[in-house]
């Protein structure tokens, strides 16, 4: 057999670990090999690359070489030359992985079962070995082994060996997703209506008919069930026997009621950000902001906290577009190393409140304008850290930042221009002590701008809604605060489409 000179172990993997190896799930590195496989699964090859390092080794077996896929790699640019030639040579490539092992030289080991399936319907299925070397939350090695002769067979039963130098079949030409992108606003508005009405609070814990449903919303009878009825196709909701229900991911994210909601965003986006959207043409054509706040070019953050209502719908909306990065940085970061963290912008704390209850060893400060206090306040106390996290009132525009061990930017940056963007990256290293970090997360463009669409749209959206702000890739980033004195700078991808960049006094 040919699998680039891999030992089977009894197990039936390749170098199958010792009995002293130690299994793990939690620890930054294992947290770091699973995103990959997630990036991977979903596509999101360009996230991926960026985790490598400048000199990374990405390794295949040998007995792949013959299809142009075996052999070692160097660098992002090595390991993008492998993964666009798999689906030239493959159908399915896909990795499942099954067991994550950390070993004793700053690496994980995985353990899977990799599915194959060649051109033509030839399928197999055979155990692989991976291990992953990190070095400063990047990725120095990446290597693969597994029996290649099961995949050799089926890419030999191939009868057609055009079918290779094809790859996949080029789909017929499709005008659908034109149609589909065109008219995107048709579902989004469905849901923001449906939260602006209500509909998720009324049916939480109270399933309902259509009849009813109607009635508690103060609804007219000709447009309600074609609109429950979308909320289902959309599968936002379930419907039984004429009866509607919130789906579990609805019941959860979608209910007011619940700590883990996220429709302040959403709110802010149907009360708000729709009408600019509307307007993106004119913004296009003249460079200037659509949302009316801060007029002739003024900070419309100073006019959104004039307003102590807006200041808390605000707030709400901030919380619901951080809640999930800001629970993948509380479980990624190494926190063990550091006890003070500062959220600066910190809106009503949602950062601060996921870290520290992940971390009881640390302390955390807030720091806002004067008029975020009170909701930070509120905030706090309800998730049993008023004694951990305290508020510091400031502008960081004018105000020094407070001193921490960490200090984290959080959507921030991605608000102003790019003179502001350097000055809050010098104030931080000004602020921090030797050994210190910064961190900043954001929605961040791809280093290719090619892939990662959300952060480019984020970036229309800093047109529409600030004088001067926009959104960048992580290279960007690592070239600021490179600039502002930090070292070891690097950018890994956090959550979804959202990014960090860390980088050390």
């Amino acid at each position: 057999m040919s699998f680039g000179h891999v030992l089977l172990q009894p197990s039936g993997h390749p170098l199958a670990p010792s009995a002293g190896a130690s299994s793990l799930s939690t620890t930054p590195n294992t947290e770091l090999v699973r995103l990959c496989y997630k990036l991977l699964a979903e596509g999101e090859t360009e996230q991926l690359l960026a985790m490598l390092a400048p000199a990374a080794e990405w390794i295949q077996p040998e007995g792949l070489s013959p299809y142009g896929l075996g052999g070692t790699r160097i660098g992002p640019a090595g390991a993008r030359l492998f993964l666009d030639r798999v689906p030239r040579v493959f159908d399915e490539f896909r990795a499942v992985p099954e067991q994550f092992v950390e070993t004793p030289d700053n690496g994980v080991l995985v353990l899977g079962t990799r599915h194959v399936r060649a051109p033509g319907g030839q399928a197999r299925t055979v155990p692989f070995t991976h291990l992953w070397k990190i070095s400063d939350g990047q990725i120095g090695r990446f290597e693969e082994r597994f029996d290649t002769e099961p995949v050799r067979g089926a890419l030999r039963a191939v009868t057609s060996s055009s079918a290779l130098r094809r790859g996949r079949r080029a789909k017929a030409p499709d005008p659908d997703r034109f149609i589909q992108l065109g008219l995107g606003f048709w579902p989004a508005k469905v849901l923001l209506s449906a939260l602006e009405l209500g509909v998720y609070e009324a049916l939480s814990g109270a399933p309902a008919d259509a009849a009813t449903l109607a009635a508690r919303l103060g609804l007219h009878e000709r447009g309600a069930r074609d609109f429950f009825d979308s909320q289902v196709a959309l599968g936002i909701l379930e419907r039984e026997d004429g009866v509607y229900r919130n789906t579990p991911d609805a019941e959860m994210f979608l209910d007011p009621a619940k700590d883990s909601y996220i429709g302040g965003l959403l709110e802010m986006a149907g009360e708000k950000w729709y009408a600019s959207w509307g307007r993106l043409t004119t913004a296009l054509r003249t460079g200037e902001p659509q949302n009316n706040l801060g007029g002739d070019g003024g900070d419309p953050f100073a006019a959104l906290y004039a307003d102590p209502e807006l200041t808390r719908r605000f707030q709400k909306a901030m919380t619901g577009g951080s809640m999930a990065a800001a629970g993948a940085l509380a479980r990624t970061f190494p926190w063990e190393r550091h006890l003070v963290v500062a959220d600066v912008g910190c809106s009503e704390g949602i950062l601060l409140s996921t870290v520290l209850r992940e971390n009881p060893h640390l302390t955390g400060v807030g720091f806002d304008l004067p008029q975020v206090g009170p909701t930070f306040a509120e905030h706090s106390a309800h998730h049993g850290l008023a004694d951990r996290a305290s508020f510091v009132p400031g502008n960081f525009h004018t105000d020094p930042l407070p001193r921490a061990d960490v200090i984290v930017f959080g959507r921030i940056l991605h608000d102003w221009d790019l003179e502001t963007k350097r000055m809050l990256l010098a104030k931080a290293h000004a602020a921090l002590p030797p050994g210190g970090a910064v961190v900043v997360y954001e929605s961040m463009i791809d280093d290719e701008r090619r892939t990662n669409a959300f952060g480019l749209l984020t970036s229309l959206h800093m047109l529409l809604e600030s004088p001067g702000g926009f959104d960048y890739s992580g290279a960007d980033c690592v070239e600021w605060m490179r600039e502002a004195g930090f070292q070891g700078c690097a950018a890994r991808p956090l959550e979804g489409p959202v990014s960090v960049v860390i980088g050390y006094k």
